[in-house]
């Protein structure tokens, strides 16, 4: 009933907008960005942050009644000094809010979940289903100009099936504030435009284009006009997300649009029209993005799964990984000297923990990068991590999950596995020559 209403008030709004649509901008051709003026600013430097999600799990007689989380966001180490001062209180109210919002959101689950298993006993049922709200957050950008996190949420509450979306946060890295589309874009109506016109360019077969994408666009630029478009603040330009049922069917999935700043110069304000040199993008697994590198080339890139295992779309090409792999976490990584990686930690069908794979984007197609050693980017492996390995796939206990994120490409902190002697050794890591992780020192995790 809930999704009901939901798909029902969007539509209403839909029928609402008027029927004179803005005149969309012409974009620079995405194979023509290498020749079109470049925004990098050298004076853009990371910061480094982690991400920690905290699972809880409850339970009746009758097995789990919920699975829940909560994922916090914080520095590692000492930041410059601006940054911490504007971004440091603001991180601390952040996850304090999150922290808030999910202890009401698990108590009413929790509530829903007790009652629904009540009933269904009382009626003799001996299927009893987990209610579920998990969450996570991927860094789109973390350096002294912005912080911008893609917050990503999955839910069950009974029905025939679950729900799940995103909602970007962007955050002034100097002053703390949180960012509107009028302090990043100088014209909504334009913005609106420009959106529509990708998303017709990326999504030719979607069932929003049966109309021509006309009721898509005017969703777009009701959004836009309202000031409700989730978007993040991307290294190289803003990237827009429509959960489902906003304009496509639950089926479709969530889609996304990319709106580089060498494409669109003019909707950027100036302060915000800013690349740095290198960079590190996370990406959530199956929505994929465009950007550009350091070189003035650009991309887009897609990480997926199918039945055999890891997807990397890059561009036309495809390289299917095989190997049955579980909670992607990929990060795009460009180098100041043009050059650019995937680096993808998943957990592989019967490890109990993360393994980073590392691929190279520099030809036309993916290739995979030969990795000597076992390493991840998680950050609460213990020393003795053989002993307590603990099971990824489903949660079964009240349990911790901590990501280094990585910022810079030539400082970045990741855990190497020893497999001969089960021990495991916290690095600080730069992209290698040949992109693997190249381990500059290495300290016992104890």
């Amino acid at each position: 009933m809930k999704k009901m209403k939901f798909a029902t008030a969007f539509a209403a709004v839909m029928l609402s907008v008027g029927a004179s649509l803005p005149a969309w901008p012409t974009a620079v051709p995405f194979s023509a960005v290498c020749e079109a003026a470049s925004y990098i600013d050298e004076s853009i430097r990371p910061i480094q942050v982690n991400v920690h999600t905290h699972y809880t799990v409850d339970r009746d007689n009758d097995g789990v009644l919920l699975r829940t989380s909560l994922t916090r966001v914080s520095f590692v180490g000492s930041q410059t000094g601006e940054v911490d001062k504007a971004l440091g209180p603001v991180l601390w109210k952040y996850n304090d809010e999150k922290e808030q919002r999910a202890q009401n959101t698990r108590e009413k689950m929790l509530g829903f979940a007790k009652q629904d298993r009540a009933e269904r006993r009382a009626a003799g049922a001996n299927f009893f289903p987990e209610y579920e709200n998990v969450t996570d957050i991927f860094v789109r950008r973390a350096d002294t100009l912005a912080l911008s996190l893609l917050e990503c949420s999955q839910s069950y509450e009974g029905g025939v099936h679950g729900m799940y979306g995103v909602v970007g946060r962007n955050f002034d890295a100097k002053s703390g504030r949180e960012l509107t589309l009028d302090d990043v874009f100088t014209d909504r109506n334009e913005l609106a435009g420009a959106i529509a016109a990708q998303l017709r360019r990326d999504y030719p077969s979607a069932s929003f284009m049966e109309s021509g994408g006309v009721g898509m666009a005017e969703m777009v630029e009701q959004l836009a006009k309202d000031g409700v478009l989730i978007w993040t603040l991307d290294p190289c330009g803003a990237s827009f997300y429509f959960n489902p049922y906003i304009i496509g069917s639950y089926a479709e999935g969530i889609f996304t649009a990319t709106i580089l700043f060498d494409e669109y110069p003019a909707l950027f304000a100036e302060k915000y029209r800013r690349a740095p040199k290198s960079y590190c993008m996370e990406l959530r697994p199956w929505l994929p993005v465009r950007t550009t590198f350091a070189d003035g080339s650009g991309t887009s890139v897609k990480v997926t799964t199918t039945d055999g295992g890891l997807r990397i779309v890059k561009g036309g090409a495809i390289l299917d990984d095989w190997g049955e792999t579980y909670g992607l976490r990929p990060v795009l990584v460009s180098l100041a000297d043009g050059r650019r990686y995937l680096y993808v930690d998943g957990v592989v069908a019967g490890d109990a923990w993360e393994r980073t794979r590392v691929y190279d984007l520099n030809g036309s197609a993916p290739v995979r990068v030969p990795m000597a050693r076992q390493m991840a980017r998680r950050g609460d492996i213990g020393e003795d991590y053989a002993e307590a390995e603990r099971g990824p796939i489903r949660i079964e206990e009240n349990r911790d999950k901590v990501f280094y994120i990585m910022a810079n490409p030539e400082d970045f902190y990741m855990t190497l596995m020893d497999e001969s002697t089960g021990k495991a050794e916290l690095c600080q890591c730069r992209v290698g020559a040949d992109g693997a992780p190249e381990i500059l020192w290495t300290q016992d995790m104890g």
